[in-house]
């Protein structure tokens, strides 16, 4: 609409003319507004007291009008919702990996009332590189055993189901990204803070007593920043150039994508998210995890909104040690009203991070481990 009325700025312009010469939908559903501009400035001053000398109309006024008359055919559904546009996008992701079917496998038999060992040996034992990761993991510093471990199953009860799903999770997203990803920008620092927010979400998630599974705050904080690898596969030039701007003038990464018109990644990766049919907590969690006002997230369960802060305040965290790097040179201060959500004041934060950092630390070992095994190290 203010295209139309000439009130449009540059970069309101370069998104409408994306959308139009990407998106099949986006030029007859323009096509329908200009229709209804030229007929609401031909009629609007015939319905205003007789009043036929105007020469525009403000933006507010015909989005007024044009509010009501959307509601009506035959414009009546013609806006597609942000979740239609962002589906659309990782459909057109070259070389988007999927998640491999042995960690969907493996998840379901851990989580049976009965899961045992021997079960989930035999599922990973079909996978070599799998294998080899998990054992290197249990031989590494990080586990600090006095003997090494040759078999999965002796692995497997050492670390135990949690330790196993983590590290299964995480070895199977980075070795699926690496061979698609590992021309953008350094990828160890990028998986290093992923893996960092995936550890702090879910210490966050135990120490407070919410956000529910801990497999789940794990995945989500894993997974947090998958959309700007979706957006480094969209436009690697492009998303390059933005995540520099972001290193040169400190405006977080986010905010930049919105008034440079690049997809957002926190909505991207929703998108991925639901493409690969993770549960919804992980994937609304992901969508919400850089708005802080719970007010714009609209209507969720307590559950996502926990999950979202907890993600919100681990990545903050990770950030303020410096912990890897994924392109983000934003403020680490973490939002008064996530703080107030969480029932963290000063006191209570300084241990939380107390606690993360100590995470962080313990966790150079299996860090290493698992991004050289990926061959990102």
């Amino acid at each position: 609409m203010r295209i139309l009325n000439s009130e449009a700025s540059d970069a309101e312009i370069q998104r409408h003319e994306l959308l139009c010469n990407t998106e099949d939908w986006a030029k007859p559903e323009f096509m329908y507004l200009k229709e209804t501009h030229q007929l609401l400035v031909g009629t609007l001053p015939l319905l205003s007291d007789g009043v036929s000398n105007q020469d525009s109309i403000s933006s507010e006024a015909l989005n007024r009008l044009v509010s009501g008359i959307r509601s009506h055919p035959p414009l009546s559904g013609t806006t597609r919702a942000d979740g239609e546009i962002y589906e659309h996008l990782v459909r057109k992701i070259k070389n988007l990996p999927t998640l491999p079917i042995v960690l969907d496998e493996i998840n379901k038999a851990l989580h049976k009332e009965d899961a045992n060992v021997l079960d989930v040996e035999e599922l990973m034992s079909g996978d070599k590189s799998l294998t080899t990761t998990v054992l290197r993991v249990a031989n590494s510093a990080h586990f600090g055993l006095p003997q090494r471990v040759f078999s999965l199953n002796q692995a497997i009860s050492i670390m135990g189901f949690n330790d196993v799903q983590h590290i299964v999770l995480t070895a199977s997203v980075i070795s699926s990204f690496g061979n698609v990803s590992k021309r953008f920008f350094t990828l160890h620092n990028f998986w290093r803070h992923s893996i960092g927010v995936a550890l702090a979400t879910s210490r966050i998630g135990k120490e407070l007593g919410i956000g529910g599974e801990d497999r789940i705050l794990y995945t989500c904080g894993l997974l947090h920043d998958i959309g700007k690898v979706g957006n480094l596969l969209l436009d690697t030039k492009g998303y390059l150039q933005l995540i520099q701007k972001s290193m040169e003038t400190g405006i977080d990464l986010d905010q930049l994508e919105k008034e440079e018109v690049f997809p957002e990644h926190s909505m991207l990766g929703e998108a991925i998210c639901e493409r690969w049919q993770l549960p919804s907590t992980i994937h609304r969690a992901i969508r919400f995890h850089h708005e802080p006002d719970a007010d714009k997230r609209g209507t969720l369960p307590d559950e996502i909104n926990q999950a979202a802060d907890c993600i919100y305040l681990a990545n903050q965290i990770v950030r303020e040690n410096q912990f890897g790097y994924s392109g983000n040179a934003g403020s680490t201060t973490p939002a008064t009203a996530v703080l107030d959500r969480l029932g963290l004041h000063s006191i209570q934060l300084e241990e939380i991070r107390g606690s993360v950092e100590e995470e962080l630390n313990e966790a150079h070992g299996l860090l290493d481990v698992l991004t050289r095994e990926a061959g990102v190290a």
